[in-house]
């Protein structure tokens, strides 16, 4: 099974930053050589000469070659994650960014279906999608990007609706759950962390974030996804 790991946060959270390399800021991030990218919505990424790094999958064949997909459909990206599971060793990371809108989409092409089984189609099409990245090959790390939501004082992945998140259960899952916060200085300077573990933060919210034991050292730890990988390979492969 892959290395499987979500990362859950508002939009503008530092999510998607996290896989940039970006000396400036000190984030490793994640080398473009070994990483594709399913950009789900499709925005440009958040990161200096993305489009150079990054470049699109043939339009019309299997993505035999490049490292970026943009696409909302939960069966091409399916297809993706096998395709590259199977025939794409170079690739060793596999970002999907961002998972709530493979859900949102689906919902709006459905929305004027009456009845409840567009909602057993949504959680279909949302569980394989996961299902087939944490089954991935063992030397991938498949690292799934979403929204935050807030039920009854506890934050959750964000999921269209109850049914479907009782139905999924996403964040069971996924081996590590990391949760985005931001912290500002007196001076006004913003620090971006993601959180490792179960905490009640200072709003009173649980926020159920996930590793494994010994995994990481700090409840903190800066939002980068080349030191997240780093310490899952240590710990991985520790005595």
């Amino acid at each position: 099974m892959a290395n499987a790991i979500a990362v859950v946060g508002d939009s503008g959270s530092g999510k998607s930053t996290s896989i940039g390399q970006i000396p400036e800021l000190g984030i490793i991030g994640l080398n473009p050589t070994e990483t594709f990218i399913i950009n789900v919505k499709g925005k440009p990424l958040p990161m200096k000469g993305w489009k150079t790094k990054y470049k699109s999958v043939p339009a019309d064949g299997p993505p035999s070659e490049g490292n970026y997909l943009a696409s909302v459909d939960a069966a091409l990206i399916i297809k993706t994650l096998q395709y590259i599971n199977v025939s794409r060793p170079d690739i060793k990371n596999v970002v999907l960014d961002d998972f709530i809108y493979i859900m949102s989409d689906s919902f709006m092409q459905k929305a004027l279906q009456g009845g409840y089984d567009k909602f057993n189609v949504l959680a279909k099409n949302a569980y394989d999608v996961i299902n087939n990245g944490i089954n991935m090959r063992d030397e991938i790390s498949f690292i799934l990007m979403t929204h935050d939501d807030e039920d009854n004082g506890k934050a959750k992945m964000k999921f269209l609706g109850k049914m479907l998140e009782d139905k999924v259960n996403p964040i069971g899952m996924f081996t590590t759950v990391l949760f985005t916060t931001h912290k500002t200085s007196l001076q006004g300077v913003t620090s971006y962390y993601f959180i490792t573990n179960k905490h009640v933060d200072e709003r009173g919210i649980l926020i159920p974030a996930k590793s494994p034991i010994g995994m990481f050292e700090e409840k903190l730890i800066p939002n980068d996804m080349g030191f997240v990988l780093q310490q899952v390979k240590e710990y991985n492969n520790a005595d």
